[in-house]
């Protein structure tokens, strides 16, 4: 009965969405029993609740990304506190609570190199600590190499303890912090867009505007050849650009202070908001900052739209998103860019 409650109240909080509130942490750290198909974690199934931080520590004893509790959400302290993908720290927290020992393996020091399970304060350790607290308690368990089945079990060894043994679940445990970051940032189809400015440092804009009700019904506007080709692959880049725009790391928005955006582009939405993208070039990476306000034309928005400009605003003020090279190629077009290439220019 105590397993099927425990599954019944996991089904409960994913359904919910309850970023921050897992089952309780309690008990011992190791399961002293040490039977195969028992739980490496005695008792954690059935008691994970009040979790407020998970510690990723590797060679060196080096913290590496720390995983904190704020409220009701979690957030990545390496990062400057921004928002962490809730459910990766839930996989990490079920696997771990779920964890059986399929086997007693070494508790010789000279043989743990084999496992990938030394002490992590060695500057040489192949493993990654984790440190779960809950406040009144601290689980710490060293993971290991992958087991016989890579995907499906690994080794593990307590850092206060001798013994390692192999469990049947594979902790997946990010060295980089920017792992841990939430990193969709937002996502608007292409039919939600009325019109694209993008307009470059020097002054140049390419002016997009959807001509139609259906998704990609997009044209130029003020071609300076009226009778120039468009390629419509070239326009749907820009319109699909913030279908699925994420990041891949952040930094704090005083980090730009002195930058210059090298673009900048604004989509218009059909609801009456106005996502505006600053983008910038810092060696190889690009960069954007988001700022979203209201199209002055329009006179009302619906509730829903005063929703999503409210909380984007409340999530990237302060913020300079890393993205990816694709996104950055996408909001950065010229009307060169988006012509067929002609005869002419091949001479």
């Amino acid at each position: 009965m105590m397993k099927i409650k425990s599954l019944v109240i996991l089904v409960i909080f994913l359904a919910a969405g309850a970023g921050g509130y897992f089952l309780s942490l309690s008990g011992p750290s190791i399961n002293s029993s040490a039977q195969t198909g028992a739980a490496i974690l005695a008792g954690l199934e059935d008691n994970l609740n009040e979790v407020t931080e998970v510690r990723i520590i590797a060679a060196g004893d080096k913290t590496v990304s720390t995983l904190s509790r704020r409220q009701d959400a979690w957030v990545v302290k390496q990062k400057n506190d921004y928002p962490a993908d809730i459910s990766k720290i839930r996989s990490i927290l079920l696997n771990l609570a779920q964890a059986k020992i399929i086997a007693q393996k070494t508790a010789s020091q000279s043989l743990y190199e084999k496992l990938g399970v030394e002490d992590t304060g060695l500057a040489s350790a192949q493993g990654v600590k984790v440190i779960v607290d809950t406040g009144d308690q601290s689980y710490a368990l060293i993971i290991g190499k992958p087991g016989p089945q890579i995907n499906k079990n690994c080794y593990v060894r307590a850092p206060d303890s001798a013994q390692s043994w192999l469990i049947d679940k594979k902790v997946d445990l990010n060295y980089d912090a920017a792992y841990w970051l939430r990193k969709n940032i937002f996502s608007v189809e292409p039919s939600g867009i009325s019109a694209v400015k993008i307009e470059q440092q020097d002054g140049a804009v390419l002016m997009i505007e959807n001509t139609g009700d259906e998704e990609n019904t997009f044209t130029v506007a003020g071609l300076a050849d009226p009778d120039a080709q468009v390629v419509d692959a070239e326009l749907h880049q820009v319109t699909n650009a913030l279908s699925s725009f994420q990041l891949l790391d952040v930094e704090p928005e005083s980090a730009f202070a002195d930058q210059t955006p090298a673009v900048n582009t604004a989509y218009q939405l059909k609801s009456g908001a106005v996502i505006n993208i600053a983008a910038y070039q810092k060696d190889s990476d690009h960069f954007a900052a988001i700022n979203v306000t209201f199209n002055k034309n329009i006179s009302e928005m619906s509730a829903a739209a005063n929703r999503f400009v409210s909380d984007l605003q409340a999530r990237t003020a302060g913020w300079i998103y890393k993205i990816p090279n694709v996104s950055y190629s996408a909001i950065n077009k010229r009307q060169q860019d988006v012509l067929a290439i002609t005869e002419e220019q091949l001479k």
